[in-house]
């Protein structure tokens, strides 16, 4: 009685698992599915930061090198601004001479008209 008992508890156990595989099975494929959706996302998202990186490393370059022709132009900027202050001393000096020459001959014409 009792070894019939649990024959039939077991065969309905078993009935109940073989109706549930079928589901199980489905639920199985479907997170299998999106195990691999994850996986591509992933893979995805793995050489986005690449592409990222390697632009990063890129366009740090780019600025390190435009930083230093920056500061090679503020230099030769100052460079040529000493110039052209050395240039107008001399343009200044320049004028300054000839004023006092022409200051000169008009007074030496005053004296001697011929000149």
């Amino acid at each position: 009685q009792t070894v019939k008992c649990e024959l039939d508890d077991l065969r309905t156990q078993i009935e109940h698992l073989q109706k549930g595989k079928p589901a199980a099975e489905k639920l199985s494929k479907q997170l299998e599915q999106q195990l691999n959706d994850i996986r591509t996302k992933l893979e995805d998202q793995v050489k986005q930061i690449t592409d990222l990186n390697q632009s990063k490393t890129k366009l740090s370059s780019e600025n390190s090198d435009l930083t230093r022709q920056i500061e090679e132009f503020e230099h030769q900027i100052g460079t040529l601004n000493k110039a052209k202050t050395a240039l107008q001393q001399q343009l200044d000096e320049a004028k300054r001479t000839l004023d006092d020459e022409l200051r000169g001959k008009g007074s030496v014409s005053k004296y001697y008209p011929r000149y």
